[in-house]
């Protein structure tokens, strides 16, 4: 599954990365720097992390269907 960001999250999350690079390590890096890391995540960790919120999500979604279901027989 090929995740897909606009240019405006983008820009915001290569930003986001730049400031980690900063803070975290204190090393500067470039946007192309940047935007080859986060690539990488998006491409190689992200479907992963999607994948186990959409798992969580439907666990919720059932439990809520479940306490309708328990509404509805009263």
């Amino acid at each position: 599954m090929k995740i897909k960001i606009s240019p405006i999250q983008k820009e915001r999350l290569r930003q986001k990365v730049i400031a980690l690079f900063m803070d975290d390590f204190d090393q500067e890096i470039s946007d192309f720097k940047a935007d080859q890391i986060l690539d990488a995540f998006v491409e190689k960790i992200a479907p992963d992390i999607y994948n186990t919120a959409i798992e969580d999500m439907k666990i919720y979604l059932m439990g809520q269907i479940e306490d309708l279901g328990a509404i509805f027989k009263k």
